[in-house]
């Protein structure tokens, strides 16, 4: 199970609207409603209350983060264990990149220098190694090739997204063509239309994973932005309705990472739901988008629906990526709370998360890492960390975000 973390909240005038279209006026539990919004827990206790935050100097610490990876360095590319111990496939796989991805995104829309437009465009041009163009989707290993070779549907959207930003921060049109193959991948291999819904985890079919219909859906959102193609949309649309409808058996109706596994709620899969849906009403698709982002996001706020409070410590790649889309949700919203709990951790990681050997290995609030799939000495680690500090240059700054 990968543990929850706090959520986002949306503006006062905005949640009281959708209280109302909830059948919930707004103010009748004042104590509980976060900004108008009940939480979809039935026990309904207050949200929790956040701290000040010491504010640290994130560019900074984004800078000591891309210094710290050269150590992964392996030729033109990285590897996935410190020193390339791992075997004969020591290259960093897809999943493990996508944060140092994000973290060069992070920083040529913070600080567009010439120097870190360059950083991004040998990164992005280097992902382009696992496209495998016979299988028509992105492979998990850089230069995997063939028609039936396995790929995971939640990594070509996670890519797909790394891409997207990249074309925010450059406008340079082959990382836009390079997040919409993804999606093209997505539409027409991961989607279990036969089965009645859901999205497979990879091509061997073995579940439908909520990680994947949580990056997919928020990349057919924001592909539909830049491109307003109404299909993008619409399967958007399609896989978000047959979630909160099949995806949500936990008793606080928050979404799965697999299907009839309540104790598999994870925070980032929320995260990217909660803002896909904000984009599908911001896109004229209904105001119960909205309604369904504010009660998410309120019950992950909610005192008694988590246990550790705005302390993200699971994993640090699995809560970069939660942190990094509710900061996103919270500036499109206009609350100040989920930038705030970004800090908050933020802070905990400069702190905590070096090792003796000085780099971010530990956990961000001190200790081992929580998560069983996060193993010693990981580039995915130093880079989620690494992530975090990039976009809460983009959040906390006057950056425009993703």
């Amino acid at each position: 199970m990968r543990r929850l973390g706090a959520m986002a909240v949306v503006t006062l005038l905005v949640a009281m609207v959708a209280a109302s279209a909830s059948g919930e006026p707004a103010g009748e539990h004042p104590n509980t409603a976060l900004y108008g919004y009940q939480p979809l827990t039935p026990w309904r206790q207050p949200p929790v209350s956040l701290p000040a935050p010491r504010i640290v100097d994130y560019a900074a610490l984004a800078a000591r983060g891309l210094a710290q990876a050269r150590h992964w360095r392996h030729g033109s590319w990285y590897c996935e264990y410190l020193r390339c111990a791992h075997g004969p496939y020591p290259l960093a796989t897809l999943w493990a990149t996508v944060p140092m991805f994000e973290a060069l995104d992070a920083l040529a829309t913070a600080q567009p220098s010439p120097a870190h437009k360059a950083l991004l465009d040998r990164f992005a041009r280097q992902s382009e190694r696992y496209w495998d163009r016979r299988l028509g989707g992105y492979a998990p290993y850089p230069g995997d090739r063939g028609a039936t070779a396995e790929a995971w549907f939640d990594d070509n959207g996670w890519i797909g997204l790394a891409y997207l930003n990249a074309y925010r921060a450059t406008h340079a049109t082959r990382w836009l063509r390079d997040a919409r193959r993804a999606f093209a991948f997505i539409a027409a291999r991961g989607w279990d239309a036969a089965g009645g819904g859901g999205m497979w985890w990879n091509t061997h079919h073995p579940y439908h994973s909520g990680p994947a219909l949580a990056a997919d859906a928020l990349l057919g959102t924001l592909l539909y932005e830049e491109d307003r193609r109404t299909a993008q949309l619409a399967d958007a649309r399609t896989w978000i309705d047959w979630a909160n409808t099949h995806d949500v058996g936990d008793e606080r109706q928050l979404y799965l990472e697999q299907p009839n596994q309540p104790e598999s709620v994870n925070d980032y899969v929320q995260a990217p739901l909660v803002y896909a849906q904000y984009l599908l009403c911001r896109a004229g698709q209904g105001e119960t988008y909205c309604v369904r982002a504010g009660r998410v996001a309120a019950t992950m706020a909610e005192s008694h629906a988590i246990g550790s409070a705005y302390r993200d410590d699971f994993g640090p790649e699995y809560d970069a990526v939660y942190l990094q889309w509710m900061m996103a949700y919270g500036r499109a919203t206009g609350e100040s709370y989920w930038l705030t709990s970004a800090e908050l951790n933020a802070a905990a990681a400069a702190e905590h998360a070096a090792t003796a050997q000085g780099l971010w290995l530990s956990s961000w609030w001190g200790g081992p890492i929580p998560d069983p799939e996060t193993h010693p000495s990981m580039l995915r680690t130093v880079a989620a960390t690494t992530s975090l500090f990039a976009w809460l240059d983009v959040y906390a700054g006057s950056a425009p975000g993703a």
